[in-house]
C-alpha cells in the first residue's frame, strides 16, 4: 500500500478495523496544523481556521465518484463530512455520485442499525459547496452523542 496523493487522509487501522483518520505530517497541507488531543492525550485531530476537521476514534468512509471535482475540493467535503459525523457512534459511510448528464450528485448516508438516507445535490442551488454539503450531513443523521 504506497502513500496516498498530497492533501488526502489516509485511515488508519487498528487490528484490522479503521480506526480514524491519520494525517502525516509528509502528507498534511499547509494550512491545516496538526496537535494532540488534550483531553484524550493520544488521539490526533487537524484543524483549520479554528474549526477541528479530522479526530480519531470514528469509524467514517467517504466516497466520491464523476463529480469533477479538484483533489483539494475532494479532501474538504470529506474532511467536513467526517467532522459532521465524529460524535455519532457506530461505523459511516458516505457516498457522493455525480452524473455527466446533469448538475446534479446523489448522496447516500449509511450507518448503524440500517440507517439509511439519500440526498440530490443540485449545483444550480449551491449544493455542491462543501460547508453545505456538511450542514445537510449533520441534519440527516441522528443527534450527537451526549
Amino acid at each position: 500500500m504506497g502513500h496516498p496523493q498530497l492533501g488526502f487522509p489516509r485511515l488508519r487501522f487498528v487490528t484490522g478495523r479503521a480506526g480514524g483518520i491519520t494525517i502525516g505530517p509528509d502528507h498534511t497541507p499547509s494550512w491545516v496544523t496538526v496537535l494532540q488531543n488534550p483531553r484524550t492525550g493520544g488521539a490526533w485531530f487537524a484543524g483549520a481556521g479554528g474549526a477541528v476537521i479530522f479526530l480519531g476514534g470514528m469509524a467514517v468512509s467517504v466516497e466520491m465518484h464523476h463529480t469533477g471535482c479538484v483533489p483539494v475540493v475532494r479532501s474538504e467535503i470529506a474532511a467536513i463530512v467526517e467532522h459532521a459525523l465524529v460524535d455519532r457512534p457506530g461505523d459511516w459511510r458516505v457516498s457522493i455520485v455525480g452524473s455527466q448528464a446533469n448538475d446534479r450528485w446523489e448522496m447516500k448516508i449509511t450507518g448503524p442499525n440500517a440507517f439509511e438516507r439519500s440526498y440530490s445535490l443540485e449545483g444550480a442551488a449551491g449544493e455542491h459547496e462543501p460547508h453545505v454539503i456538511g450542514k445537510l450531513v449533520a441534519r440527516m443523521v441522528p443527534g450527537r452523542m451526549s
